[in-house]
């Protein structure tokens, strides 16, 4: 005779959740095999879920991958990426940050996660948690992990924050408002106009 399902109309499936790890046992196998179209993080065996991305996260990272994008044609430096991508930091730790630079010669295989940003991009998302993540986790995070530079774009603050990396910590190089300009030491000449950027955000 069969079992009687657990799982009713209306309510979470369980059995299938039951097919997967629980939360502390995910292996980065495990991890990789996911095939979802939400951002989760991988965090020393545990699922980290981010927020749905909004229009205005999404602008914002749009302008700064392609202001990033267009410094960067015609050199020979390196390659930059949107979200989602995979990238490795500490050991046991990928993060999928909004926009990340690898320098020339970093990717080696390129149907596997990042193995080494160069320089990262977060625009903080609402919310206690999501602010702190970004500035208090990843900033000690990406400098662990040797991040050359690290940039956090804070729309509700009006700030856009330059950091880098000095040993194995993060100084702050700037800290920009709109009416200013932000700019890279990684990569001297590259720029971004904080009003332009926010504004894109707000679909001007």
């Amino acid at each position: 005779m069969e079992s009687e399902p657990r799982s009713r109309p209306g309510t979470p499936t369980w059995e299938i959740a039951e097919l997967y790890p629980t939360q502390g046992r995910w292996t980065e196998c495990d991890y990789l095999a996911l095939d979802t179209n939400r951002l989760i993080e991988f965090n020393r065996g545990v699922l980290e879920f981010l927020p749905m991305t909004t229009p205005l996260h999404q602008a914002i990272s749009q302008y700064l991958f392609l202001t990033l994008r267009e410094f960067l044609l015609g050199t020979d430096r390196g390659e930059v990426f949107l979200a989602p991508l995979r990238t490795r930091t500490i050991e046991d730790v990928i993060r999928e940050p909004d926009v990340v630079y690898a320098a020339k010669g970093r990717i080696v295989d390129r149907r596997a996660p990042l193995p080494q940003a160069d320089l990262v991009m977060e625009v903080v998302s609402e919310g206690s948690e999501n602010r702190r993540r970004d500035e208090v986790v990843k900033r000690a995070e990406y400098a662990a992990a040797g991040i050359a530079e690290y940039w956090i774009v804070d729309y509700d603050q009006k700030t856009m924050t330059v950091l880098e990396l000095e040993g194995d910590t993060y100084r702050v190089h700037g800290e920009c408002r709109p009416g200013a300009r932000a700019d890279s030491v990684l990569l001297p000449g590259f720029t971004v106009d904080v009003t332009a950027c926010f504004d894109a955000g707000e679909g001007k």
